[in-house]
């Protein structure tokens, strides 16, 4: 039979008996990106009294790689000698690696700083670098911005928060993919069958694809192939007329066709979004509203929007309202008529320029609760 415990006496409790640490387990390690955000506390009278600020060190984890970060803001001079507080230098820096297998990787790295004032995050346009990656504690600076920080970005604690986007895509892991396998099947001109035509530029290349793939992606697509034969060239069977855009467009529509990926996503999303939605390609109208949501200005919100609702996208509507909610500067846009992306709404869309109106002063998001100085958070 069981017995009752002896309570005589009593072993001393262990509070703290190890340490968790946290690794992602993914079958493609470039579908994975780390987000962080560093809250910087009382952000001018930190800056005033340091010549440089550091983050803590953050650990990101794939796939039996660990790699270690931090953010550091530094500080211009001017003529005088005396450091310049704004803008200020936004540096990512590589702190350590511990990986079994050695090798190049490719790091996509991202800014952006917190709007305290309409609630939402300003990003910087998506930097590149490729990193030799091994056993190392050495620190590497990886790169940097340069970042202007206003009244909008402080919120009520005085906080700013400067958040990061990384993405490690491993060089074996690239060069293996399907995504890279079509955009090497892409290059290749012998047995392609189809020739598109669009709006040329200087010196720009015919455009040559495979039918197949064509009408594999996109039905709408398919439908405009045209039969097509020329004793000059007894390989092309079909033509398709895009004639309409710009080579440079047709040429990031093409990639994304054979690759899900888009080069400059930032400069062709707003063209993109309406080919997207006409030729019915479901993932390339997400990535161009990803890429438009990240762009978001009160400068640019009026444009965005109407290009939402022209292609129906209800998401990128959506966050374009949210994100007009509590902007006094968009408010100051709208009733003196500052910018003529309103006015052209109130012209040819009065309905969602009310509505846009409406949402202002109505926002029910809130900032994120308060954190330990230089704390982190996921």
């Amino acid at each position: 039979m069981p017995t009752k415990p002896k309570t005589g006496h009593k072993e001393p409790l262990e509070l703290e008996v190890g340490t968790v640490s946290e690794e992602i387990e993914v079958p493609v390690a470039s579908e994975v990106v780390f987000r962080k955000i560093w809250k910087i506390k009382r952000f001018h009278k930190t800056i005033a009294k340091r010549d440089l600020v550091d983050s803590p060190v953050f650990r990101c984890s794939v796939n039996g790689m660990a790699t270690f970060w931090n953010i550091s803001v530094r500080f211009w001079k001017g003529p005088n000698g005396k450091k310049i507080t704004n803008p200020l230098v936004v540096c990512l820096n590589l702190t350590g690696c511990e990986t079994e297998e050695t090798g190049q990787a490719r790091v996509r790295f991202q800014f952006g700083v917190w709007d305290a004032s309409i609630k939402h995050w300003e990003c910087c346009p998506i930097s590149s670098v490729v990193l030799n990656l091994q056993n190392t504690k050495d620190l590497l600076s990886v790169g940097y911005k340069s970042l202007g920080i206003l009244d909008r970005h402080l919120d009520s604690s005085k906080d700013v928060s400067i958040m990061l986007k990384l993405q490690i895509i491993q060089s074996d892991e690239e060069v293996h993919s399907l995504s890279q396998d079509m955009a090497r099947l892409l290059l290749k001109s012998e047995d392609k069958d189809t020739l598109i035509e669009c709006a040329k530029e200087d010196e720009s290349p015919v455009i040559k694809v495979h039918s197949w793939i064509i009408m594999a992606r996109s039905s709408k697509l398919a439908l405009q192939l045209q039969k097509f034969q020329d004793e000059k060239t007894p390989n092309i069977k079909y033509k398709l007329d895009l004639s309409d855009f710009q080579h440079s467009l047709v040429t990031e529509l093409v990639r994304y066709i054979y690759t899900d990926k888009v080069d400059n996503a930032d400069t062709h999303a707003n063209k993109l979004l309406p080919l997207s939605t006409r030729y019915q390609l479901p993932g390339l109208t997400a990535l161009c509203e990803r890429t438009l949501l990240e762009s978001l200005t009160p400068s640019n919100v009026a444009n965005i929007l109407l290009l939402a609702d022209q292609c129906r996208c209800e998401n990128l509507r959506k966050a374009a309202l949210h994100y007009c909610e509590n902007s006094e500067e968009i408010k100051e846009s709208v009733h003196i008529g500052k910018t003529l992306a309103w006015r052209v709404m109130e012209m040819v869309n009065p309905d969602l320029f009310l509505e846009a109106c409406e949402s202002f002063g109505s926002s029910s998001s809130n900032l994120d609760s308060p954190g330990t100085p230089g704390s982190w958070s996921d």
